[in-house]
């Protein structure tokens, strides 16, 4: 069992924020390690003043964001979970009662499971729509979400140990020569997504009028009245369709081609093992279709905020009261407003509140601000001397993004950033 308690209280931490595969995954091993687990999420750790297991955050042993990275034989560098599987896989998988067969299970699960997530995070390997990855990375709380990231972050622990559970079944069926027919998986597949499709646009109070064709046709048919529905407005629904196609409808209708490249497990073979296993592949699908539909919707709805929010921005400043990804409304933004913003400031997920620089360009990593050099790379006591602005708390040392502990702050800091940007304009 999992509890997130406070650092003063937990036996493991991790880092806090967006969470990803590689944390989420070797939670799921350490709970079979240990059983019970008080795990804390923080922002930052010293690892040498705790006692706690410390993984993906504190430049510890378990932690893989140093510069100089350890990698396997074959070059690919290990991530959290990696790191926790090569030194505690064979326990694991004795705490699962396995006892035949213990090498090939540890090396085909490193394999197909867990060297690609170790790959994907450390920017190696090729991302590819629709894996047991991108289904963590969109299981994050949207800007507008209901659930907290603690919430979401045990929801994603729970899928991650589906993962891993069903994975070995298949894997004791291989090692006693009980291969499942993958033909008739992918020929469920493509019924069972017509189907998901269909049942959607039902719930979205569609008219029915075609059902010629698989799921890309209904989707093709039906999507805009979709998003329409769950939007409440037609605005940006066009962009939508495109976007859940893309994400999840696409990927999952066409057999994936073979590639030498490092890649995910695919959500497609989950699900055929889900429904061989389980009988609950379709509900797996259904699941994760409505979550692309609500990342999209809450997308939308982000999109149309930042536009108001870039309207009521003052002093070269635009606040967002709740961080919404930005960046691609505002530089295609048509407002008026617009090119007079220098800088946004929005709630941190680890707490407190940060500054960021708009970009020149979407490509670009220079920004419109400019801040001065002396104030770059420092951190707390030595940023608040420099800056006069208490509770300072860092400066990229690029420039472009900073943070404080509040909103008084970070408001202070922003205004002397656009004012020495001003300064720096005028001479």
């Amino acid at each position: 069992m999992i509890t997130i308690v406070e650092e003063k209280d937990a036996k493991f931490i991790t880092h806090a924020g967006s969470f990803h595969p590689d944390e989420v995954m070797a939670t799921v091993l350490l709970e079979i390690l240990y059983g019970d687990i008080d795990l804390a999420r923080v922002a930052e750790i010293d690892e040498k003043e705790t006692e706690a297991f410390v993984y993906d955050i504190g430049l510890g042993k378990y932690d893989h964001h140093q510069e100089d990275k350890v990698r396997r034989e074959n070059g690919i560098a290990y991530s959290s979970v990696g790191l926790i599987w090569r030194d505690y896989g064979m326990q694991i998988l004795e705490k699962l009662g396995l006892k035949d067969y213990l090498e090939d299970y540890y090396y085909d699960i490193d394999d197909q499971i867990i060297m690609p997530i170790d790959a994907l995070d450390n920017g190696e390997g090729e991302r590819i729509s629709m894996t047991i990855s991108s289904v963590i990375s969109i299981s994050n709380p949207f800007w507008n979400s209901h659930i907290s990231g603690d919430e979401a972050f045990l929801n994603s622990v729970d899928f991650m140990r589906t993962v891993l559970n069903v994975y070995i079944k298949y894997l004791t069926d291989v090692y006693n020569n009980n291969e499942l027919d993958w033909d008739d998986g992918y020929d469920w597949l493509d019924t069972v997504l017509k189907k998901i499709v269909l049942d959607t646009a039902n719930e979205a109070k569609c008219f029915i009028f075609n059902e010629e064709g698989g799921a890309l046709e209904m989707w093709d048919e039906y999507g805009e009245e979709i998003i329409t529905y769950y939007n409440h407005t037609s605005k940006h629904a066009e962009q939508g369709v495109y976007d859940v196609k893309k994400m999840f409808i696409q990927p999952l209708s066409f057999e994936r081609e073979e590639t030498d490249e490092v890649t995910a497990y695919p959500v497609e073979q989950l699900a055929i093992l889900l429904e061989h296993y389980h009988k609950n592949g379709e509900e797996f699908l259904k699941g994760i279709l409505n979550t692309c539909i609500d990342s999209e919707v809450s997308r939308i709805q982000g999109m149309d905020y930042v536009e108001a929010q870039i309207d009521l921005s003052e002093n070269h400043i635009m606040i967002l009261e709740k961080f919404v990804p930005w960046k691609g409304t505002l530089l295609k933004s048509e407002s008026n407003k617009v090119n007079d913003i220098y800088l946004t400031i929005f709630p941190s997920q680890r707490g407190g509140w940060n500054f960021q620089g708009v970009p020149i360009s979407p490509a670009s990593f220079d920004t419109r601000i400019k801040v001065p050099k002396e104030w770059c790379g420092k951190r707390d006591s030595e940023l608040v001397e420099l800056t006069g602005v208490q509770g300072a708390r860092f400066i990229h040392p690029g420039g472009f993004i900073g943070g404080a502990e509040n909103f008084e702050a970070i408001m202070e800091l922003a205004n002397r950033i656009v004012e020495y940007t001003e300064n720096y304009k005028t001479h």
